[in-house]
């Protein structure tokens, strides 16, 4: 019968399936245990909403205490110099290689672009004058084509000995 029980305990042992299992099943009865035990305290204490509210300050707080050490402040300032440097010395390597390759710059494209603006704003001025002229002109001869309608309507009429002809033919 010895043997017997020695023999199971050193089956049991090399087992590494059961001692797993055996590990996890421990975990979730403890974990079922500490669950129930935080539900029974929060039995007649505080709301969720104000646990969240309350857990949310402590950690805000812990966050802006940590924010303010110096240890923090000189760590971000050496990170916000290293981007700087990394993004100048990438500026003048994208420069140097247009340089080479004779690719015009971003200021190139942008002087460019103010010039052809320049020049747009320009036309657009002299076409809006060109504009105001030719109505001036059409504005003139259509008061003189009318002065010249009405001299002919009043020749006409004088000729037949109307003063109302209900039937021109120039109308």
């Amino acid at each position: 019968m010895s043997s017997d029980k020695s023999n199971e305990s050193v089956s049991l042992a090399a087992d590494p399936a059961r001692d797993f299992l055996e590990f996890w099943r421990n975990y979730f009865e403890q974990t079922a245990i500490q669950t129930r035990i935080l539900f029974e305290g929060m039995q007649g204490g505080k709301s969720l909403d104000q646990l969240q509210t309350q857990g949310l300050e402590s950690l805000s707080q812990s966050l802006d205490g940590f924010m303010r050490t110096p240890a923090f402040l000189e760590v971000l300032k050496q990170s916000l110099k290293r981007m700087i440097d990394l993004k100048q010395m990438q500026n003048q390597m994208s420069q140097s290689i247009v340089q080479q390759t004779g690719l015009p710059l971003a200021a190139d494209v942008t002087g460019v672009f103010e010039r052809v603006h320049s020049a747009e704003q320009t036309i657009l001025a002299r076409l809006a004058m060109l504009d105001d002229r030719l109505k001036a002109i059409e504005k003139t001869l259509n008061s003189g084509l009318a002065e010249k309608n009405l001299k002919r309507k009043r020749a006409t009429t004088k000729d037949d000995g109307w003063d109302d002809a209900p039937n021109d033919p120039a109308d």
